[in-house]
């Protein structure tokens, strides 16, 4: 069940259910008391979790639903003034939707800077690193730990020769006899 919560296609659909809600309550209320403030609620999650197209789309169907709503209400008012406020409904949702995506983004990109910043204490010879804790750790350990970032390990060419000077001679030499 749990892992229900962090699948993707789970949540377009809570979205959904919580904006039915938000359209229920609204319409329950009638003409004369508008809910469309409860609307930021679902465009807000929807752009902050599923990402800003969902958020535009919460924002422009919300206020067309409400207009539609106008046919089935008795109301003092003409069908213009009706699709003038739904348009500013839009517009406005839409500008939060916006803003609202432009904050998960600097969320996530100050969480990326924050991950490896600033200056790493590194042993000049085994290229250890200490961590907070005082402990020294490998190199790979720490900033696997710390981002995104995974470790395959190679040889250089100078490093073979240096290290291995009479082997990579050796198997140089044998693949140079090869035919």
């Amino acid at each position: 069940m749990l892992k229900a919560f962090t699948d993707a296609r789970f949540w377009p659909a809570c979205w959904v259910v919580l904006a039915l809600l938000v359209l229920i309550a609204d319409y329950s209320t009638g003409p004369f008391i508008h809910l469309p403030i409860l609307f930021l609620v679902p465009v807000t999650f929807a752009t902050w979790r599923s990402g800003r197209r969902w958020g535009m789309a919460m924002a422009c169907v919300l206020p067309l639903v409400r207009m539609v709503f106008a046919a089935f209400w008795s109301i003092p008012w003409g069908a213009l003034e009706v699709i003038v406020n739904g348009l500013i409904q839009m517009v406005v949702l839409s500008v939060f939707a916006f803003l609202t995506d432009q904050a998960v983004q600097r969320k996530m990109l100050a969480a990326e800077v924050q991950m490896l910043r600033g200056i790493l204490p590194i042993c000049s010879f085994c290229k250890r690193i200490r961590n907070s804790d005082d402990v020294w750790e490998p190199l790979e350990k720490y900033i696997s730990e710390r981002s995104d970032a995974r470790f395959s390990h190679g040889l250089c060419p100078e490093c073979a020769a240096r290290h291995y000077g009479k082997i990579v001679e050796s198997l140089g030499k044998q693949r140079e006899n090869q035919p």
